[in-house]
């Protein structure tokens, strides 16, 4: 049992679920509730738990996560509890498939928020990660690994390495399902 929060972070839509899988099948417990279902955009789930939404108001219950790892979207990585050792691995993705990914979904769901300007919305997105990630480097609590999408089932060894953890590294490279890239882009430098 380690006595750190492992912690896997990054944007929307920058593989954040798929890092989850790949550490479920490598071995490592996840905190989870189970509610969001698997659907056509994450079609192996979505390893959530509802709690991580309310971290502002009610953080009590993260420090049963200790040697486990739990999903916290980035914008809410600074309302993790002080008293704890977190271990971050933070997914990176090109802006723009993030973007079309999003798009995507909220296409799919008829929301309006599918409507907003892609320009803005990749300037607001770099500054707002920019600031929680020096945020997050200035945190004597906080490790954090960046872990890029597209390379995610060749870094195994390294998250293992970096978590200090025996993971089973074929099951989590087999777990990273090059299908689901979708929205990649021959000009990305990831």
């Amino acid at each position: 049992m380690t006595d750190y929060v492992t912690v896997v972070s990054g944007v929307p839509r920058s593989g954040t679920s798929m890092m989850m899988r790949m550490l479920q099948a490598g071995g490592m417990e996840l905190v989870t509730d189970g509610r969001r279902t698997a659907d056509e955009h994450n079609p192996y789930g979505y390893f959530e738990d509802e709690r991580v939404l309310r971290l502002a108001r009610d953080a009590s219950w993260v420090a049963e996560a200790r040697g486990k790892a739990i999903k916290v979207i980035y914008r809410l990585l600074e309302h993790l509890p002080p008293g704890l050792e977190y271990r971050v691995l933070y997914m990176q993705r090109d802006y723009l498939e993030v973007f079309d990914s999003q798009q995507s979904m909220l296409l799919a769901r008829g929301e309006p928020a599918a409507e907003q300007e892609k320009q803005s919305i990749i300037s607001a997105l770099g500054r707002d990660e920019g600031r929680l990630l020096r945020w997050v480097s200035e945190q004597p609590n906080f490790s954090v690994l960046g872990v890029t999408y597209a390379r995610a089932a060749e870094s195994a060894a390294e998250i293992a390495r970096f978590l200090e953890r025996d993971l089973d590294l074929a099951a989590m490279a087999a777990a990273f399902d090059p299908c689901l890239r979708r929205n990649f882009r021959r000009s990305s430098p990831t």
